[in-house]
Parts: structure tokens; C-alpha cells; sequence
């Protein structure tokens, strides 16, 4: 096998999967992969790793911050959905049930304005806080909402978590909330 002397970007390779191209540049896309190895290979490995993810989204073995339009889709399949929504400064005591299929939590923040924001997640076991940076917000609905991992949920004991928003300007960080969650597991 030849390597490639002109291959498809990966942000074309993906565009081109979603079918987010426009015709010319599909056609273009289509003539190439027919007679290159390579890029129908880097095709490939980039499909297996969308399928990978979401089944382990699905699975509920990790998270993610999504845009305003995925919890809507979520229950228009009649997925069963537990949703916690939280003021700035605010908490919340939380469960996870046996037969929820995703839990969200919906930040709301005071959004307009903002072009990046960051969310630290400081786990009540003491251990690091975790940094998500440059996540999606709606800003016209002023919230930010988070896909928690099931799996993880459920095997949290009973305690506290906490998330921190932070705009991250260029004079430095603000906060813009806290949110407290306050977790009660299943087994009491």
C-alpha cells in the first residue's frame, strides 16, 4: 500500500461522514476514497472510534457537556431521562434510579456575553478536581447542561460533588456559579 500524497483533512473526513459537505466537495470526497487506501482507512478508524464512543455514552460509562437541542432529542426517543436543574450557588439533593437511562444536570448561569467557559468538577472522595474546558453553553437559555456517568453515579456512596463555571476572559477567570450536588446512593 502507497501512502497518500494528498489526504482528506480529518476535519473533511468527519464533515464527510455526517454528510456535512456540499455537493461538490462530497463528490470530490467520494472520487478520492474510492481509489485511496489510506484515507478510506483513516475513514474507517474514525467511524469505529464515533461508534466506540457512543456506545460508551450510552452504556453510561462517561460524560459529556452537550448543546441545547441533545436532551430534547433524548426524550423525544423516550429515553428515561432524570434531570436536576441548579441555580448559581445553589444545591440539589440528588439519586440516581434503577431504571434511569441518563441523568442531567442543568446549570443555569448568567451566559450572555461569554465566548468560552470552563467547568471544574471537584469530587466529594477528596480526590483532583477535573477540568472540562471550552465546553458548549446556550447562552440564550442560560445554562449549561451535563450528561453525568451513569455508571459512576451509581456506584458513588452517599456525599457531596461540586461544579464550578468559570468564564475564562482575557483579563482571567470568573465565576460564574457553583452548584452543589448532594448525592444519595441507592443503597441508602
Amino acid at each position: 500500500m502507497s501512502a497518500c500524497r494528498t489526504p482528506l483533512p480529518p476535519e473533511t473526513l468527519l464533515a464527510y461522514w455526517l454528510g456535512e459537505l456540499d455537493e461538490a466537495a462530497m463528490a470530490a470526497a467520494d472520487e478520492h476514497l474510492l481509489g485511496c487506501v489510506p484515507c478510506g482507512d483513516a475513514l474507517d478508524a474514525l467511524i469505529a472510534l464515533g461508534d466506540g464512543v457512543r456506545r460508551a455514552f450510552t452504556a453510561g460509562r462517561i460524560g459529556a457537556v452537550v448543546g441545547p437541542g441533545f436532551a430534547r432529542r433524548l426524550a423525544e426517543r423516550g429515553l428515561r431521562l432524570r434531570e436536576y436543574r441548579v441555580a448559581p450557588q445553589g444545591h440539589v439533593n440528588c439519586q440516581v434510579g434503577a431504571d434511569d437511562e441518563f441523568v442531567l444536570s442543568r446549570l443555569s448561569a448568567p451566559l450572555a456575553g461569554l465566548d468560552r467557559l470552563d467547568m471544574v468538577m471537584h469530587p466529594g472522595d477528596g480526590g483532583p478536581p477535573q477540568r472540562a474546558e471550552d465546553i458548549p453553553f446556550d447562552a440564550a437559555a442560560g445554562e449549561v447542561v451535563v450528561v453525568m456517568p451513569l455508571q459512576r453515579l451509581r456506584a458513588l456512596p452517599s456525599g457531596t460533588e461540586r461544579v464550578e463555571l468559570l468564564a475564562v476572559e482575557p483579563a482571567g477567570e470568573r465565576r460564574i456559579g457553583e452548584y452543589t450536588f448532594i448525592h444519595r446512593s441507592a443503597a441508602g
